[in-house]
């Protein structure tokens, strides 16, 4: 059975005070009337002591401390057989003086102190101490007192401590109702908020208006919770970030897989015609019979399944090009474009730029590559004979811009990116499919913008690269 820690203190606390109070009574009962017959005692024996060496050099009784004693006490001085001074009530005549010092001497209840010898006796309510000081053998000074005893005062007492009692009860039970709330308070208070906190409730903030150890705990656990915390928010971070990297490596996965599968259909086509094309050739059928005519069309299949090849093995290694922190500037464009305009002059059009030289947040290659596949794109679908390629600042990024004649239908738009996709199949100088697709592939590892879209007679393509600070 769970007993609240509120009740173990209290009890424990009322428990604890009431021992100790009734144990003080007794003692304070049992040792009163004790004590104060004790304290007599002492206090005639001090006084017959310090005024024995005053008597033995002759001075009277009542120039003595002993006058001082209670009136109830009698003074016998008895020298050489007979009384020879006495103060107080008379108890004794000196025929009785040597029975009465025999009778002391002989019991067994004397106390021997010295030359002082007592007895103590108790009559109906009464103590009767009788005190024998041996001067020399047959002188003797006798002193006899007499103190009531406590059993009236006792029995008030008795009465005083009942009432004393209650009271005393009464004050310790609300003591302890109001300590056991002072320590097992902070102490709920402190189970309910760690009973938040393994429940991962953080919202909550512990407060304790103390000035002793609790309000250090209690800087202990919120220290320890905003540690706990941070630590939960972390952990949760990563394990978002891990969740995000699992997502995006499953994405990754299927694209390879849909890769694959589109490889496979786009290099089907071309070996299943060069396949014909060779059994033509060696079995001399039909048009095949001019070797020398389709070696060269079989040569063209050839470098277009070479021109996939290399595009896709490109494609599958780029997230191992991307490097953090990679720059390059934007010269790099002036100068890998050279050979482009060579392709550009055989097929008789013109490459115009327009370009700011600025340090961009991606590597030379990359850049290239992607600056590369989108004049390429241009260079093949122009109507005209320009492509132009212009570059600007925009809020700290730099804007890169191709454009060329011609238009791209709309349905095709929202496809112009994806692997081996053409709008136009009539065009004999059709790529591998994966020129724009590779670019796709640069611009969102990088989070870069990027778009193509129809401007009044032009195709333009646009891509939001980051500067580098």
């Amino acid at each position: 059975m769970k007993i609240s820690i509120f009740i173990k203190t209290f009890l424990i606390l009322l428990f604890s005070f009431t021992l100790v109070f009734l144990l003080s009574m007794y003692l304070s009962y049992k040792r009163f009337s004790p004590m104060y017959i004790e304290e007599n005692i002492l206090n005639v024996k001090s006084s017959i002591i310090s005024s024995a060496p005053e008597i033995r050099n002759g001075t009277n009784l009542e120039d003595t401390s002993l006058e001082d004693l209670s009136s109830e006490t009698s003074f016998v001085l008895f020298q050489n057989d007979a009384i020879i001074e006495e103060i107080g009530p008379h108890f004794l005549d000196d025929a009785d003086v040597l029975d009465f010092v025999i009778a002391i001497y002989d019991s067994q209840s004397s106390i021997k102190d010295g030359n002082l010898t007592y007895f103590v006796l108790l009559e109906e309510d009464i103590y009767k101490i009788n005190y024998i000081y041996e001067f020399d053998y047959g002188d003797y000074l006798i002193v006899s007192t007499r103190i009531q005893s406590l059993q009236n005062v006792d029995r008030v007492l008795n009465q005083l401590n009942i009432t004393q009692s209650i009271f005393m009860v009464i004050a310790i039970t609300i003591l302890s109702i109001l300590i056991s709330i002072n320590i097992s308070s902070p102490i709920r208070k402190i189970n309910a908020y760690a009973k938040d906190i393994s429940n991962l409730k953080f919202s909550s903030k512990l407060t304790l208006k103390r000035r002793d150890e609790f309000r250090d705990l209690v800087s202990s656990l919120n220290e320890m919770t905003f540690n706990l915390k941070k630590t939960y928010a972390d952990l949760n971070d990563a394990n978002s970030k891990l969740n995000q990297d699992i997502d995006l490596e499953k994405q990754q996965e299927e694209k390879k897989k849909h890769l694959i599968m589109t490889i496979n259909h786009e290099v089907k086509t071309p070996l299943a015609v060069m396949k014909g094309m060779i059994e033509g050739m060696i079995d001399s059928v039909g048009r095949y019979k001019d070797k020398d005519k389709y070696l060269g069309e079989l040569l063209h299949q050839i470098e277009t399944i070479e021109k996939i090849t290399q595009d896709l093995t490109y494609s599958l290694k780029l997230e191992d090009k991307v490097k953090q922190g990679d720059f390059c500037n934007l010269a790099i464009i002036d100068e890998k474009l050279d050979a482009l305009e060579e392709l550009a002059k055989l097929h008789k059009k013109k490459i115009e730029k327009h370009i700011i030289y600025e340090d961009v947040m991606m590597s030379e290659e990359l850049l290239f590559i992607m600056i590369s596949n989108l004049v390429k794109n241009a260079l093949l679908y122009t109507t005209d004979q320009m492509v132009y390629v212009n570059s600007e600042i925009v809020s700290h990024h730099l804007i890169l811009t191709i454009k060329n004649r011609g238009e791209i239908p709309n349905e095709a738009l929202d496809k112009i990116f994806d692997s081996f996709y053409r709008f136009d199949t009539s065009n004999n100088n059709s790529g591998s499919g994966l020129g724009l697709f590779i670019v796709k592939q640069i611009c969102e590892l990088h989070k870069f913008p990027y778009k193509i879209f129809n401007d009044n007679g032009y195709v333009i393509a646009k891509v939001q690269l980051k500067i580098k600070k």
